[in-house]
């Protein structure tokens, strides 16, 4: 596999290594550990110590002196790991037959170290979790009964914890316990991560903070699990099977695509259902009117408003800016500026005009137009604010998947977590349309901080801007899957990455799936089932000379996929084909 082709980089992804222990295992990558089982279920999504910078990026850890010890009853590992700036720490992970791990960590301080978060940060999968009870010991020793919340929640669901314990399956009990400082939880869904954190400090408490030099730091996540499956999870017969079932009450919706004010290309080819911009000067709108001549396609912008003067008064000098440049526009997506920014559920809010202010002087200054409301950030600060969809045309909103993590496992799995996202966003949209995008990869903005994180190196960088596989074929294969939930669960439009620039999508692999969505706009959907690999991912509508199927493999490894009724499929690793159903 060239790693460039695939993913748009001359650095290949990580291996891990796989621990073994009895009916225990887990995954051992770049100082983390993933994917931990036992019996073949996911109990654990990961557990990683890290080191946030004072912009909640996450500082690299050089490692050394690394250790691995296994038997068939038990597993040990050991390593030691340092961050620039002076904080250097030493882990010991254990695992034995018994369904027992442990990861320890004591770090030291050697200069002040500013950062968001140092420490753990352990994750829950979301299949089988997300709904469900759990046990919680608090930090006070005091216990309750909750839930994993089923709907994203827009804030912590959990706080300070001592230990969590749930059953992942029937017949298997988990328990994990946090040792060290307070821990919570949030729900890492709001930025697609497939996945629920319990993290060290409370986010109540202030950042950035300092850790003095001279200190030392320890702490402990300990799991115990026991039982067994009662059932084992159903495997296809002939490895992963792709059935496409019956046509749906459900159209593929308009898929288009972004323009980067960054890089303004200067022409569009034909074939797209609509573009969308941000607000930009006189010469930019021409540039975006023009664009979207060429490509046939709507014009949509977004207007985030500066709000130094009241919303009609501004919305009417962005008017004049529209007609001066000739731009012939279909819709507005309005918000205030200040909410590019990121703000907790319990505060404090911007000092800005209200949404319903805001629409309302839209809809008298751009009454021929649709007018939509929402974030021109991400669900996360949708959610969190959840303006009235009342007298809206459309709620927006935009996604990237590297918020937290920027390997290709992490950002396949986000896919996991857009039905929950749509079936949140309906629970407050009501029967609002939901139009979502521009999404790429790569982050457009950082609601978290000053901006996204640099690149330069072109390597795997969890908030960057620029993203290698955006360029590579697993770019294509993501996006047809990001596309395809987002499809299946009643958007009514979806924006992939841009016409150029760092989310560009013409003249890459994605560019196909981009054309391809495009061109079916309006044809019905058909039900698509995969069984056998949760790397497979698939869509399926009537063409004109019956069903067109779609398959992405998010996987480095080619597979095999038998389409029932039909013949064996080739996908190629990571990359998105048509198939014959």
């Amino acid at each position: 596999m060239n790693c460039v082709t695939s993913y748009g980089t001359e650095r290949p992804p990580a291996v891990p290594r796989v621990l073994r222990a009895g009916g225990l295992s887990a995954e051992l990558e770049d100082g983390a550990v993933r994917a931990v089982r036992w019996h073949g279920v996911e109990i654990l999504r990961g557990i990683g110590y890290l080191v946030r910078d004072t912009g909640w990026g996450t500082l690299p850890a050089t490692l050394s002196n690394l250790f691995i010890e296994e038997s068939g009853e038990g597993f040990a590992v050991s390593f030691e790991g340092a961050v620039a700036g002076g904080f250097a720490y030493r882990a010991e992970i254990r695992g034995d037959a018994a369904g027992r791990l442990s990861f320890e960590v004591t770090g030291d301080a050697s200069a002040d170290l500013e950062t968001c978060r140092t420490g753990f940060v352990v994750l829950h999968p979301i299949e089988g979790v997300a709904g469900e009870p759990v046990e919680v010991e608090h930090a006070d020793g005091s216990r309750e009964t909750a839930r994993f919340p089923r709907l994203v929640s827009p804030g912590q669901p959990i706080f300070s914890i001592r230990s969590l314990a749930h059953a992942p399956v029937p017949g298997v009990r988990a328990v994990c316990t946090f040792e060290g400082d307070v821990f919570e939880m949030e729900d890492q869904r709001n930025w697609t991560d497939a996945s629920f954190k319990t993290y060290v400090r409370p986010l109540a408490l202030p950042t950035p903070y300092t850790i003095a030099a001279g200190t030392r730091l320890t702490q402990a996540v300990r799991l115990e699990v026991d039982g067994r499956p009662a059932t084992v999870p159903a495997q296809a017969a002939d490895g992963i099977a792709v059935t496409v079932g019956r046509a749906l009450d459900r159209t593929l919706p308009p898929v288009g695509a972004g323009i980067d004010w960054q890089c303004i290309p200067e022409r569009a080819e034909p074939g797209l259902g609509f573009l969308v911009a941000r607000l930009g000067d006189v010469e930019a709108l021409r540039a975006y009117g023009a664009l979207a001549g060429q490509a046939g396609a709507e014009l949509f912008l977004e207007l985030p408003l500066e709000c130094r003067e009241p919303p009609e008064a501004e919305l009417a000098e962005i008017a004049r800016r529209i007609e001066a440049a000739g731009a012939e526009v279909a819709g507005v997506t309005v918000a205030p500026a200040a909410y590019l920014k990121s703000y907790q559920p319990s505060g404090p809010w911007p000092d800005v005009p209200g949404f319903a202010e805001v629409y309302r002087a839209a809809r008298a200054v751009f009454p021929g137009l649709l007018v939509g409301g929402g974030m021109h950030s991400f669900f996360t600060e949708l959610n969190r604010a959840r303006p009235p969809a009342e007298g809206l045309d459309y709620v927006g909103f935009t996604t990237s998947p590297i918020v937290h993590a920027a390997d290709e496992r992490s950002i396949w799995e986000s896919l996991e977590s857009l039905p929950f996202v749509m079936e949140t966003a309906r629970s407050f949209c009501g029967d609002t349309p939901i139009r979502v995008g521009p999404s790429a990869i790569g982050m457009r903005d950082n609601p978290y901080g000053k901006g996204p994180v640099d690149n330069p190196e072109n390597g795997r960088v969890a908030m960057a801007r620029r993203d290698p596989r955006q360029r590579g074929s697993f770019g294509a294969a993501w996006y047809l899957g990001y596309a395809a939930a987002l499809a299946y669960e009643g958007a009514a439009s979806i924006a992939l990455g841009a016409l150029d620039g760092d989310f560009g999508m013409v003249g890459t692999p994605a560019g196909a799936v981009l054309r391809a969505l495009a061109e079916a706009r309006g044809a019905r959907l058909r039900e698509v089932a995969v069984t056998g690999s949760r790397a497979v991912a698939g869509i399926a509508w009537d063409g004109a000379d019956g069903p067109v199927l779609w398959l992405a493999n998010g996987s480095a490894e080619p597979v095999r996929v038998r389409v029932a009724g039909g013949g064996v499929v080739e996908v190629p690793a990571c990359a998105a084909v048509r198939a014959t159903p």
